[in-house]
């Protein structure tokens, strides 16, 4: 026969158990209720000057108003956008750590096997804010005047291309251009789109594809020449500039930039970040700013972000694995 204190140690740890399990299940929602009470912290997986910090600040201002905290921006480039990316998905899942990322977030797991994180698992969606197409831009005094020019040159193996690290969408756009052009080209990785830009003007690397957005000010100041867009037919902000679809049909790409959290944020405060972030997309003096700029505001929500990094890293998954796009 059991002894008498043997049959009270259990229902006690039971009672124990339950206490604990109330008590985390009226904390969450009593911190959601009072979500935000300090400043939010965006981390930008990339150094300043590129798309996604574009972005980040030109969101700042709206978003913290609509918070009504302060919201900071933590750039934190490095490997692809996967240091950053490491860094949130470890973060307190309590909505003060969250992430602005680019295309290249759909691909990391793809391109990096041995990340710290799984996407998937780690991080969840809160918003698919904009996206714009891309442009294969050269340096504006280099021998590369009409996209047939950069054709040749690739041809002979004579181009390299520039890119925001491994897996994003500056690398593997240029990887399906190589791919559909029948040439070749050498990557050349960047911390951010910014030095990556200032390589380029300086001529050190002769090409890029990157959002219109973040090359566009130097199409139009000369430094930079447009050879070609990655939107099925030309964009309005360069007219006279030809889609790569023109010569190889099919050839579409977007470059995208989400905002991501903790996955085990709860969802009243993911409701409340999702809500002040499409309220700040859609808020007319910063849609147009975006617009301007080149961006087509998408203001989505949290399972369209979800969506997207699905629907993108099953795209890119077969031209990562043909051409050998893979880090250790």
């Amino acid at each position: 026969m059991p002894r008498f204190t043997d049959i009270r140690r259990k229902p006690l740890a039971l009672l124990a158990g339950a206490a604990l399990a109330a008590s985390a299940w009226t904390a969450g929602p009593a911190a959601a209720q009072s979500y935000p009470s300090k400043p939010v912290t965006v981390v930008v997986p990339f150094a300043a000057g590129g798309t996604v910090d574009n972005v980040a600040r030109q969101v700042q201002q709206s978003l913290q108003e609509k918070l009504g905290q302060p919201v900071v921006i933590d750039n934190r480039g490095g490997a692809g956008g996967t240091i950053g990316t490491a860094l949130v998905a470890k973060a307190p899942a309590d909505g003060y750590t969250v992430e602005m990322v680019f295309d290249s977030y759909a691909t990391e797991q793809l391109i990096h096997p041995k990340l710290s994180y799984v996407t998937e698992r780690d991080l969840t969606g809160v918003s698919y804010m904009v996206r714009s197409p891309m442009v294969l831009a050269v340096t504006g005094s280099g021998p590369y005047q009409t996209l047939a020019d950069y054709v040749a040159a690739a041809k002979k193996g004579d181009v390299s291309f520039a890119s925001v690290g491994a897996g994003s969408s500056n690398h593997l756009a240029a990887e399906l251009f190589h791919q559909q052009a029948g040439t070749s080209g050498i990557h050349t990785p960047y911390r951010g789109g910014g030095p990556a830009l200032s390589d380029l003007m300086g001529g050190h690397v002769d090409s890029i594809i990157a959002s219109l957005p973040l090359v566009l000010p130097h199409i139009q100041s000369g430094k930079l020449r447009a050879l070609a867009v990655t939107a099925p037919k030309r964009v309005a902000a360069l007219p006279d500039v030809p889609a790569i679809a023109e010569t190889y049909p099919g050839f579409e790409i977007y470059s995208w930039v989400g905002m991501v959290a903790p996955a085990q944020t709860p969802p009243a405060v993911l409701d409340k970040l999702e809500t002040a972030t499409i309220a700040t997309l859609r808020d007319p003096a910063v849609e147009g700013r975006i617009t301007a700029a080149g961006f087509e505001v998408v203001a989505g929500g949290r399972a369209d972000m979800d969506a997207l990094v699905r629907a993108e890293s099953e795209r890119w998954g077969q031209l990562i694995k043909t051409r050998g796009i893979v880090t250790q």
